[in-house]
């Protein structure tokens, strides 16, 4: 450096070389590697799926709760409703005896769809086509 603060001009290129060029190339495993062996990212894989599974079951009970669960605190707090018949037959028993299913039913098509959706994003991370694969 000269003393009148200016740097000198350059003299030529310089090459910057990595001084662990020795070291092993990276290997790149499958995601079904990384589970079968346990590793730390298998092991983020393993619970992504069952978060996602454990997030629709907590969604489908949370629904089923609110809904059916609540029904007794409607029959308590609506007298009207207990006492109103449909050809002889109390509200509360219809309600509870025929109603009740065809929910319970749609419930339990919701969650199978997402439990099965999540599966098989599961297994197309787990198994790429082939023609993906070097």
């Amino acid at each position: 450096m000269s003393d009148d603060g200016q740097h000198p001009p350059p003299t030529g290129r310089v090459r910057v070389t990595n001084p662990l060029t020795s070291a092993p190339a990276h290997v790149r495993r499958s995601v079904r590697q990384e589970i079968d062996e346990s590793t730390g990212i298998g092991e983020i894989y393993m619970q992504s799926l069952i978060r996602s599974q454990l997030r629709a079951a907590i969604a489908v009970a949370l629904t089923l709760v609110l809904s059916i669960g609540a029904l007794p605190l409607t029959f308590m707090a609506f007298d009207t409703v207990t006492e109103f018949r449909v050809l002889g037959v109390p509200a509360p028993w219809l309600i509870l005896g025929v109603a009740v299913y065809p929910g319970l039913f749609g419930l339990g098509w919701v969650y199978i769809r997402q439990a099965e959706r999540a599966e098989r994003d599961f297994a197309e991370l787990v198994q790429p086509d082939r023609a993906d694969e070097p």
